[in-house]
């Protein structure tokens, strides 16, 4: 009888390789992204990459993504710090004129909110704001002007339009002319570029609490001045005002025969 060939068996002792170098790949995936953000130290960052690739022989990754990645986490926290910073000062300053319950300090995605009740500021239909809170105004412009941060000042109202004898004749017109005139004062007190603020007026759209009691009303009549950190309105703000010193420089730099006159024609 014949004997019955046995079959070759193709690879079998060989069949682990592949999950284990899966696995290897995805260790080593885990420990770059647990490297990635525990520290912001591009060097270290390098060095573990050279380290890697020479262990397991392959062509070493770029080193310019990930720190930029770093960067961004070093970028973000620091802007977090500049926030609670900004709010613990302006807490000092609400604090120190009395004015807990009327003036609030919250720290929002887009930067730091500081919101003021309007009958604090403004009398009945009017935009001038009362001299005894001036002094609030001008130490928040301080705030501002340390921080070099755009601004953008609201004007809310609650739902009942303006009484017959005021000459604004609706919300609208009242909203946006009380956060003008914020912005003008928060201007003219110390100094501020112009460029660094935004006026906005939203009406009666933009409620925090129910219109229905007078107490949700007075809640509702507010000036809210929020500095922008962390957005396009930040980074747009800080190219103009690049843009407007290089401008400024080249209209008073004198040329090079020392005549005094400007290079810009």
């Amino acid at each position: 009888m014949a004997k019955k060939k046995k079959h070759e068996e193709h690879g079998a002792g060989e069949r682990w390789a592949v999950p284990y170098a899966d696995f290897l790949s995805l260790l080593l995936a885990l420990f770059i992204a647990l490297f990635a953000i525990s520290t912001i130290d591009k060097k270290k960052l390098a060095s573990f990459v050279e380290a890697i690739s020479a262990a397991f022989s392959f062509k070493p990754i770029s080193t310019s993504a990930p720190p930029s990645i770093i960067e961004g986490v070093g970028v973000k926290q620091k802007r977090e710090d500049t926030k609670k910073k900004i709010k613990e000062r302006v807490e000092q300053i609400v604090k120190k004129l009395n004015l807990e319950g009327k003036v609030q300090v919250e720290v929002i995605p887009m930067g730091v909110r500081i919101r003021i009740l309007d009958y604090i500021l403004f009398n009945p239909c009017s935009v001038e704001i009362k001299k005894e809170y001036q002094e609030l105004l001008s130490s928040v412009a301080e705030v501002i002007k340390e921080a070099n941060l755009p601004v953008e000042v609201e004007g809310h109202t609650d739902n009942i339009p303006p009484s017959g004898n005021c000459i604004y004749p609706s919300n609208w017109e009242l909203s946006a002319a009380r956060a003008a005139s914020v912005v003008r004062f928060l201007i003219q007190s110390k100094n501020l570029p112009p460029a660094m603020f935004t006026a906005v007026g939203y009406a009666d759209t933009r409620p925090i609490a129910p219109n229905n009691s007078e107490i949700g009303r007075s809640m509702n009549r507010r000036i809210e001045i929020n500095l922008i950190t962390g957005t396009d309105k930040e980074e747009k703000y800080k190219e103009k005002v690049k843009t407007e010193k290089v401008e400024t420089n080249e209209e008073v730099r004198p040329n090079l025969e020392g005549t005094g006159k400007s290079n810009k024609q």
